[in-house]
């Protein structure tokens, strides 16, 4: 039985499990990734319960993206990896199964995500202002991670290797 919030469509109704399910799985994980949210979430508001669902507007949007990264990156992450990731999520979660790709595209495609080096944070795209969030025209539903952007990315660059910001060092 496949978990709800990550089993495909197709299984759903059919209860027959191919390659391509697990491609649609992988899918709603790489959504967790670029947001921090979990696949379902019943604590959250009605429409913004089932990830997938909430997250796949904001897909093929570099604009929109932004809105739905997770504010505890507190902008360390490539604007263009990001764009790209989001691209394969939004393949991968195709209600299709023949739309979806085979699984070594989509290891090539987050092998060629670790080239990137433009940051989120050094590019002007973090934190989100509230006046970018007028020109876009977003519904009132989107995310607004301005106020939240410090208090959560508090710590966050302990756990990152790649960080461009060094971590203070305790003198003892």
């Amino acid at each position: 039985m496949g978990t709800y919030g990550y089993a495909a469509p197709e299984y759903v109704s059919t209860g027959h499990l191919t390659t391509k399910s697990d491609v649609y799985s992988f899918g709603v994980v790489l959504l967790e990734m670029l947001t921090g949210k979990r696949a379902v979430d019943k604590s959250r508001c009605k429409n913004e319960q089932n990830l997938v669902d909430w997250a796949k507007p904001y897909l093929n949007s570099s604009r929109r993206l932004r809105y739905i990264m997770d504010p505890r990156l507190g902008g360390q992450y490539s604007v263009r990896g990001a764009k790209q990731m989001a691209l394969l999520a939004l393949q991968c979660i195709s209600l299709n199964p023949k739309d979806r790709p085979k699984m070594t595209v989509v290891i090539q495609t987050l092998e060629s995500l670790l080239e990137y080096k433009d940051m989120a944070i050094s590019c002007g795209q973090w934190p989100v202002s509230s006046n970018s969030t007028k020109k876009t025209g977003l519904p009132s539903s989107a995310p607004n991670f301005r106020a939240q952007s410090r208090s959560s990315s508090v710590g966050v660059q302990n756990k990152k290797p790649n960080s461009a910001v060094p971590t203070p060092r305790k003198v003892v």
